[in-house]
């Protein structure tokens, strides 16, 4: 029927070209197909170092060295409290020394526990 309307010929080559047009369109999709599987494995490879790095974080977290959070105290803070607290001072004018050494406000129970603790 198609045939009668243009030609066998014609039929033909079209049907040859568009025979070529798959073929390179299939090409071009396994190619696409080999990049995305590449992307896939690379995207694997990262999530197994989140997941360690995470694994790694976590086990670092439970250290008991590493708990709390860290002391802006300095050996040398500490040794000022010492001496203040040798000299018989209160917590609190203590405190206001530390406050006025350091430019850091510094509070008399803050005082009492780093002194207690060392």
């Amino acid at each position: 029927m198609l045939g009668k309307l243009f030609g066998v010929e014609e039929v033909k080559e079209e049907l040859k070209n568009a025979k070529e047009e798959i073929q390179v369109l299939e090409h071009k999709l396994q190619i696409k197909e080999k990049s995305i599987k590449q992307l896939e494995d690379a995207v694997k490879i990262l999530e197994e170092n989140i997941k360690s790095l995470l694994d790694e974080n976590d086990q670092l977290k439970a250290r008991p060295d590493h708990f709390g959070r860290k002391s802006r105290a300095s050996g040398e803070h500490i040794r000022l409290l010492k001496m203040y607290h040798c000299n018989q001072l209160s917590y609190q004018e203590i405190a206001d020394k530390m406050t006025a050494y350091t430019g850091e406000k510094w509070s008399k129970s803050t005082v009492y526990y780093l002194l207690t603790k060392s």
